[in-house]
């Protein structure tokens, strides 16, 4: 969905140029939409996130920023996709995942506002940013991305352990995590149960704990997937 305002002119409060929303939410988008419109800038709404209609919208209405909602599921290669091709973006954050702003920031960002901010602080964040101001301060993005460095680094250490398992004792442990027996997994594998039973204990051997129920927490807790072991190029086949 796509919705444009234009400009009003309020006395003293203009600040001028284009501005690309990019949100999910449309209740936080237009309403940034309005308060935008007060200071004479003319914006454009997208609540399609996909990196493609982002990047067709902004061809499109030629914004001098945009700002993309820290939600999004791309926003950080959205982010980066956009300031690859020399588009400012500002970052809008709900305030409750300094992890995926920091990766906004590291893509490019030139920094963040949150919804809970006052008015003017949005409007300050479009006018130092048009201008050519970052927003952060060198000591403030330097803490954020530094931890985004220590979430990656504790992230890989609770990986690790994963990354011992063969390919199939992988797809095992997905099914385990998707609610199937081991009696399932064999049916559906066409291997015999005890096979079924060898890898499952390989499993827990591995992951050193003590029942296929802590297995799969310890898989959800990690964050960990099959799609993931698949792309670590860590396959095993044994």
């Amino acid at each position: 969905m796509v919705r444009d305002f234009q400009p009003a002119n309020i006395a003293g409060a203009a600040i001028g140029g284009r501005v690309v929303i990019v949100d999910q939410h449309a209740l936080v988008a237009e309403s940034i939409a309005l308060v935008l419109h007060t200071a004479e800038v003319a914006t454009s709404i997208t609540r399609d996130p996909s990196i493609e209609a982002v990047v067709r919208h902004v061809r499109a209405f030629d914004p001098d920023l945009v700002l993309v909602g820290a939600t999004n599921s791309d926003a950080i290669d959205t982010v980066r996709t956009l300031t690859r091709a020399g588009i400012k973006v500002v970052v809008v954050t709900d305030g409750t995942d300094r992890i995926k702003v920091a990766g906004c920031i590291e893509a490019g960002a030139t920094g963040a506002v949150a919804t809970t901010d006052a008015v003017d602080v949005l409007l300050n964040a479009v006018r130092e940013t048009v201008a050519g101001r970052r927003l952060l301060s060198p000591t403030t993005e330097r803490d954020l991305l530094g931890e985004l460095q220590l979430h990656r680094r504790d992230h890989a250490m609770r990986l690790a352990k994963f990354q011992n398992l063969s390919n199939r004792e992988s797809e095992v442990l997905w099914a385990l995590m998707m609610g199937k027996s081991a009696g399932e997994i064999a049916d559906e594998s066409y291997v015999s149960i005890a096979t079924i039973r060898s890898q499952i204990k390989a499993i827990l051997r591995k992951l050193e704990v003590n029942s296929q129920l802590a297995a799969v927490a310890l898989a959800y807790q990690a964050g960990w997937t099959r799609e993931a072991f698949r792309s670590s190029g860590n396959i095993r086949n044994f």
